[in-house]
């Protein structure tokens, strides 16, 4: 649908979801095509009244809107059913595109033609690369959980930053149904080259029961959750999370770079803004490099190169360390970088911790368009 056929309603929540305030794509015609495919004109109208991110209540929406709240009730039930708002308990909320709408929608593994083609909307939109406007300044979000077989003797006692603080420091786990991104890159046609879609994210704690509740996804056991982040280190998955503390609810997500928007956000729209300084990066022997290839076939941000001799680009690592136990010559090992600092002990102070970088990004992305 394009913007003849769109309705004004449509329009202005086009127009809202391109609001910086939501980390919104600049107005266009994919945007207006992607809302009209989320809410009919109907749900539109009422969509434009509801809060960013903060839930309110029936009778607040039926306020704003000039509404009985009777009459918007099952207009609302029916998009958070849909979960193109968020609905709950405290009332229903609008979200961001990507993140969040993007998760809260395929999260639960739901495959129709509907989702089938938001997966290919949102996809679309994701590539025309609105993301860099918002990678103006630094705002470490995110950190790298190294695979633990990579990091060398002297480095290990500390088992600082890996899987195993997080098993321990909890006892809920679960698994999401799918990975939102291997998903929707197959309902575009594309197969991950590493994983599957049912290789959905990891969460602990408080959000893993949370998870379930709202068949999202399903408990496991500590030792099964063990199995299943050794399974995941041997597919070369990438283990992204929030920048807080091993012992702080959390999820992490096992990404590949064939598929997902993340690390597309990073290698390509200037992302690498977002991510925290590791706590290892990788060093590189050239003289005993063999140039066989194997580290650049399985760094995520393309930081090894072979193409007339063995390149390595630091400013790219994310001390993932695959390139270490790829490297059959040990050419390639973790060391401590200097720069790295200890995550935020939860998501609130990390909230705050990020807000000035993300208030000059969105302040920087105002001023672009």
């Amino acid at each position: 649908m394009d913007k003849e056929q769109a309705s004004p309603a449509q329009i202005s929540l086009t127009r809202v979801f391109s609001s910086v305030r939501l980390i919104g794509p600049p107005s266009s015609d994919k945007l207006v095509e992607l809302v009209c495919h989320l809410f009919n004109p109907e749900e539109a109208e009422i969509a434009l009244h509801l809060p960013f991110y903060y839930p309110k209540s029936l009778a607040g929406i039926a306020k704003r809107a000039g509404k009985a709240p009777e009459t918007i009730r099952p207009l609302l039930e029916k998009m958070a059913e849909r979960r193109v708002i968020y609905g709950g308990q405290k009332g229903y909320s609008l979200l961001p595109l990507i993140p969040g709408m993007f998760e809260y929608i395929l999260m639960n593994g739901s495959d129709s033609d509907w989702h089938r083609e938001y997966g290919r909307l949102i996809s679309e939109l994701f590539a025309t690369g609105y993301a860099r406007d918002y990678a103006g300044r630094k705002a470490p979000a995110i950190r790298n959980i190294p695979i633990k077989s990579a990091i060398d003797d002297e480095n290990r006692v500390a088992h600082a930053g890996l899987v195993d603080e997080m098993l321990d420091a909890h006892t809920d786990f679960a698994v999401l149904n799918v990975c939102q991104c291997r998903q929707s890159a197959r309902f575009s046609g594309r197969e991950c080259g590493r994983a599957a879609p049912e290789d959905g994210c990891l969460v602990f704690g408080s959000f893993a029961q949370n998870s379930e509740k709202r068949g999202n996804g399903r408990l496991v056991e500590r030792e099964e959750m063990r199995d299943i982040v050794a399974e995941r280190y041997a597919k070369k998955l990438v283990f992204l999370t929030a920048n807080v503390a091993p012992e702080s609810p959390n999820a992490i997500c096992t990404c590949c770079d064939c598929c997902c928007h993340y690390l597309e956000y990073v290698n390509h729209y200037g992302g690498m803004v977002s991510l925290a300084e590791p706590r290892y990066k990788a060093v590189v022997d050239e003289e005993l490099c063999n140039l066989c290839g194997e580290c650049a076939g399985v760094c995520p941000t393309n930081a090894h190169t072979v193409e007339d001799g063995h390149r390595f680009e630091p400013d790219k690592c994310i001390g993932c360390g695959h390139c270490v136990t790829e490297c059959s010559v040990d050419a390639i090992f973790l060391r401590k970088n200097p720069a790295y600092q200890e995550p935020s002990r939860n998501l609130k102070r990390l909230g705050l911790r990020l807000l000035p970088g993300l208030s000059l990004a969105g302040l920087g992305a105002k001023l672009k368009r």
